[in-house]
């Protein structure tokens, strides 16, 4: 006889944060939605995002979500892009460093599994990013993106901007090219070298512009 799935833990409150976290609150559902909005993805684009998320994770939440309405095969539920947008710029400030209390001298090691691909496996480069007046090194090593505080030598591309502009890039409101146009954002660097920056540093829904 096959194993038994543990029964879904739902809040069963009369109340609507309760009943919306019911929906999408389980682990990488909100993942999914937010590349989603970006427009349809294939499988395997999808299984790429949600590397460590389990073997049957993917399959199990795809399934809650179209059986929801949440997803179809054109694209994710664009009520809840309002949401899921701001949740990632709210977390942009945990991202950069730069939260109110942020240790300035903290260094910190993330994961990117889920970005990695052949061209970029083995990548060994840093890019200097100072957001909001903030100044730190992001330095890619192989599957993993290191912070850390101040500035570096040799950068492959520089960025200024603020988390604002950062946030209408995250969201869609802006292009690359746009918020460059409006003074919103410096960057320098290659041009192969800023979109690899953005797809190694994770930023999957940003559109370029050029």
């Amino acid at each position: 006889m096959a194993p038994r799935s543990p029964a879904r833990r739902t809040y069963d409150r009369f109340c609507p944060l309760s009943l919306a976290l019911d929906q999408v609150g389980d682990r990488w559902t909100l993942h999914i939605l937010m590349a989603l909005l970006g427009g349809p993805k294939r499988y395997t684009e999808l299984k790429q995002l949600l590397t460590g998320a389990g073997t049957n994770i993917l399959s199990d939440r795809l399934r809650g979500l179209a059986a929801n309405g949440l997803v179809s095969r054109a694209t994710g539920n664009a009520q809840l892009g309002p949401v899921i947008g701001g949740l990632a710029t709210w977390g942009l400030e945990l991202l950069t460093g730069t939260a109110p209390g942020s240790d300035e001298k903290e260094q910190r090691m993330f994961d990117r599994t889920w970005t990695l691909d052949a061209a970029t496996e083995a990548l060994h480069e840093s890019y200097q990013w100072s957001i909001d007046g903030v100044d730190f090194e992001l330095a890619v090593r192989g599957d993993k993106i290191i912070r850390t505080p101040g500035r570096t030598a040799r950068p492959a591309v520089t960025l200024t901007a603020g988390n604002s502009t950062l946030a209408n890039l995250v969201t869609g409101r802006q292009t690359v090219a746009e918020a460059i146009e409006h003074g919103h954002i410096k960057l320098s660097g290659s041009k192969t070298a800023i979109r690899r920056m953005f797809n190694v540093t994770g930023f999957p829904l940003v559109r370029l512009g050029f």
